[in-house]
């Protein structure tokens, strides 16, 4: 109970700070990895088509790039959290940015399918780095009455991401298979730029790992700079608070975890003893069931991105010019956006929350897989599907990155969202390989393979011991 109480002053105390400008900034600055993260993934199914004409590329290395690209991201987000939980969020995050956009730019010039692909490679480990990061930051600088509206707004950002590529290939590519493809990769490369800038000035370390590393000092220091970029008059604590709830935080990690928890000598170690941490006591249960979750949030939805272009491609194979294919492409984004906004509100409804909202999106997600093996139409009805199903995977995908940013304590957080984002990325590294060869048994087989996944994600969501709405960070779980 004084653990809880102490935990409670904390967040009053931190989040005393409010939702002005210094937020403002951090808000953006994830939005725009958002938006990193969402074009990427769509750049690369989109340019498929013309890289099978131009480099003549075949079903094999199609399978081999998309594999190793979400390699990539799977390294990526494995290195993620325990580097963040152990140097911080801030450096990371600006480091990381400026690599991004300098892959993402030299590597749109790659004159053969090779440096292509190592190119992407590097810049999706990158992509893969920075979101746990970014989205642990996010969360520790949000209040709570306000984290279930930010954390899913941010999906529009993700979505703006697969717009903008969109319009870039309307623009540089007159269909899928013709055009070009280097400068919708270049221009796709801008929103990593404008990240490594903001960030580089203007973010903060989060006060919330500072104390966890016991840095009273330091995190007085950021608490009292944010209320000067807010605007605000500084609420001046004495040192002493600072020490104190760094203390609490650190009493809590041993409560959690069963004792003193020794420092580590090696970045593998400390990889390790963050693994230990997220399975043990009654994290154990809600982390197998986040890892199957993100396994199937990146399988389904990079699934429906990867595999699109070529169902359309086979099933308008005899019409060179159809430029119809990019507007189904374009469809299937819009359909995220309603995502937004349902989120908005169903994570904040009593009742409902997160658990709950993951279930049904999961649910609607698997029904429609299934649909549309059993209907087996190529016309508006696939569309309508297809739209419904990236919508509500999306869903799922939004409110993931809420609950695990919620349910862990700021000691493992970003680890518990890089280890989930690296299990999942398990399933898009292995998602090429089975979509291009069951698209060549069955046009529409994969996409019951996905409703098969996620309906299974739908019962193991229902099994979680609880949701997060209206639970304090650093809430001990027990």
């Amino acid at each position: 109970m004084i653990l809880l109480v102490m935990t409670l002053k904390l967040n009053l105390k931190l989040f005393q700070l409010g939702f002005s400008w210094y937020q403002i900034y951090v808000f953006v600055i994830v939005g725009l990895i958002g938006m990193c993260d969402a074009g990427e993934t769509q750049a690369i199914s989109i340019v498929f088509p013309i890289l099978e004409t131009e480099w003549n590329i075949s079903g094999f290395e199609e399978s081999l790039l998309g594999s190793l690209v979400y390699t990539g991201y799977f390294v990526g987000s494995l290195l993620s959290g325990p580097i963040a939980d152990k140097i911080g969020r801030r450096k990371p995050l600006v480091v990381s940015s400026l690599l991004m956009f300098a892959v993402a730019f030299v590597g749109a010039f790659m004159p053969n399918f090779a440096l292509y692909t190592i190119f992407r490679v590097i810049l999706v480990a990158c992509i893969g780095f920075i979101i746990p990061v970014a989205f642990s930051m996010l969360t520790e600088n949000t209040p709570m009455k306000l984290r279930g509206i930010i954390l899913v707004t941010i999906g529009i950002f993700y979505t703006a991401g697969e717009l903008v590529v969109c319009a870039l290939v309307y623009i540089f590519m007159p269909t899928l298979k013709s055009g070009n493809w280097r400068a919708v990769l270049v221009w796709a490369s801008v929103p990593a730029g404008i990240v490594c800038v903001i960030s580089s000035f203007l973010l903060r370390e989060s006060p919330r790992f500072y104390l966890i590393q016991d840095k009273a000092f330091n995190a007085k220091k950021v608490v009292e700079n944010i209320f000067e970029i807010n605007g605000k008059k500084p609420q001046i604590y004495d040192i002493t608070v600072y020490e104190q709830m760094a203390q609490e935080l650190k009493k809590q990690e041993e409560l959690e975890q069963g004792g003193v928890q020794e420092k580590s000598k090696s970045d593998i170690q400390q990889s390790y003893n963050q693994l230990l941490k997220l399975l043990k006591g009654q994290f154990k249960l809600i982390t197998i069931i986040v890892w199957y979750q993100w396994f199937v949030n990146t399988f389904v939805f990079a699934g429906i991105t990867f595999l699109l272009p070529l169902t359309l491609k086979r099933l308008n194979k005899e019409d060179d010019t159809n430029q119809n294919d990019l507007g189904v492409i374009t469809l299937s984004v819009l359909g995220e956006l309603p995502v937004i906004f349902l989120a908005i509100i169903l994570v904040n409804i009593k009742g409902v929350g997160r658990k709950n909202s993951l279930a049904f999106a999961y649910l609607v997600t698997g029904i429609l897989g299934v649909m549309i093996v059993v209907f087996q139409n190529g016309d508006y009805l696939f569309t309508l599907m297809i739209a419904g199903s990236k919508m509500f995977i999306n869903l799922s995908f939004t409110i993931s990155y809420q609950f695990v940013s919620e349910v862990y304590p700021t000691y493992m957080r970003a680890s518990g969202l890089g280890f989930a984002s690296s299990i999942g990325r398990i399933g898009s590294i292995i998602m090429p390989w089975i979509v291009v060869y069951f698209n060549d048994i069955g046009t529409f087989i994969s996409y019951g393979i996905f409703g098969v996944l996620a309906l299974v994600a739908f019962v193991g969501t229902l099994i979680l011991p609880f949701d997060t709405q209206q639970r304090q960070l650093d809430e001990a779980v027990l």
